[in-house]
């Protein structure tokens, strides 16, 4: 039966151990892409973690399936949810490809209003730019 501290570790991608009783993860709560979660077993038996992106430990722990009382030596791990990190994988899944579609028709919009002969005010220039930047962070060329 793994530990509760193995078992949140288990649902983190790229852990790292950092001392004894300490890793690095990316935190499941937020599109990462390089280890921003740190993880402290205290001697107590409490967990603690910390994400240097500003996500709470509620979000942390929900989004793979656990609850706050699974931090703590006297929580329950019939609150475990083994699929809740997939529904929240899935979740930003969604979230990223609405996203990237709507900045791809930001840029559809100007290239239509450019193709119709009417000038980008500024405010519009400026959009286009900040779609393109925000394509670009997500790996689209275009």
């Amino acid at each position: 039966m793994l530990s509760k501290v193995d078992l949140l570790l288990s649902q983190l991608q790229k852990v790292q151990q950092r001392g004894k009783g300490q890793w690095l993860a990316c935190c499941p709560a937020h599109e990462d892409r390089s280890p921003s979660l740190a993880i402290k077993e205290n001697t107590d038996g409490r967990i603690l973690v910390k994400c240097f992106a500003g996500c709470g430990a509620a979000d942390v722990v929900h989004a793979v399936g656990l609850t706050l009382a699974d931090l703590f030596p006297e929580g329950g791990k019939e609150s475990f949810d083994p699929f809740a990190f997939a529904r929240a994988q899935k979740k930003r899944e969604v979230e990223a490809k609405a996203e990237k579609d709507h900045e791809k028709l930001v840029i559809e919009m100007a290239d239509a209003k450019r193709q119709r002969g009417e000038k980008l005010s500024q405010k519009d220039l400026e959009r286009e730019l900040e779609a393109y930047k925000r394509l670009r962070t997500y790996g689209v060329d275009v």
